[in-house]
């Protein structure tokens, strides 16, 4: 089910969609634009994808520090833990 995937995977799943690449090819450490010629057009698309999945703001300064998957786990993890509950 896709409700029980963690968050890296979910952000993995999305990349691999933007990308069009499969998830077992996407690791935390893939670097989004390097690694994957994922382009400033559908880098901008995965973090407003980002934003609607995970309910969250990002700034253009959050955005500029996320360079690999794991980048933009921890910056989503960040921005859950900071969420009142």
């Amino acid at each position: 089910k896709r409700n029980c995937m963690r968050p890296i995977d979910k952000i993995i799943h999305l990349v691999s969609w933007i990308a069009n690449v499969p998830d077992n090819q996407i690791l935390p450490s893939t670097h989004i634009k390097d690694d994957l010629n994922v382009d400033s057009i559908d880098f901008m698309l995965l973090i407003i994808q980002l934003e609607k999945l995970f309910n969250v703001s990002l700034t253009n300064e959050d955005v500029e520090n996320i360079e690999t998957v794991k980048d933009a786990n921890d910056l989503i993890m960040s921005r859950l833990i900071m969420l009142p509950s």
